[in-house]
């Protein structure tokens, strides 16, 4: 996913500012599809648990974020690259999720479930692989750990949406 050049500026701070924006983006994604199909209990059932999921991996990440700093004991600007930042961003806001700002459009070209659940799963897909990085590189056990447990969670998140494909 990143080359080695850009892995050595990317600080696990960064990593978990990344994965928090990564889930409100789901978190968002999900919320708006509720909405779009919210003539559907089912289906808004399902979209409303999704967008549950993204806040629960949200703050996960969160108090995860507020411990690294707090080891670190000082303002989370001295640890970032600004240059990976910006690229990671921008990477970012054309994977995984929609941007907040995107996520409307994205919907308006979504008419069935299934091109919503297709949409999902390849966010799905693109959130297993960050983690997967986070998990290879991270410097912190917890990192890792916490890494791993949304990794899994991801993966079974893409279970689901596959699952739900097939039964249709």
């Amino acid at each position: 996913m990143l080359n080695d050049i850009e892995k050595k500026y990317l600080t696990d701070l960064e990593v978990v500012k990344l994965a928090i924006d990564i889930e409100e983006r789901g978190y968002e994604f999900y919320t708006k599809a509720s909405e779009k199909f919210s003539d559907d209990e089912k289906l808004r059932k399902f979209f409303d648990d999704m967008a549950q999921e993204e806040i629960i991996h949200k703050s996960r990440f969160e108090e995860l974020y507020n411990k690294l700093l707090n080891e670190k004991k000082g303002d989370d600007s001295l640890y970032f690259d600004m240059e990976a930042s910006i690229y990671l961003t921008l990477l970012y806001n054309t994977s995984v999720f929609p941007s907040k700002d995107a996520v409307d459009e994205v919907l308006q070209g979504i008419n069935k479930f299934e091109e919503a659940v297709e949409l999902a799963i390849r966010a799905e897909k693109d959130s297993i692989i960050f983690y997967d990085e986070i998990v290879k590189d991270a410097k912190f056990d917890s990192t890792k750990k916490v890494a791993i447990t949304l990794l899994n969670e991801e993966i079974k998140h893409f279970i689901d949406l596959s699952n739900m494909v097939k039964a249709i």
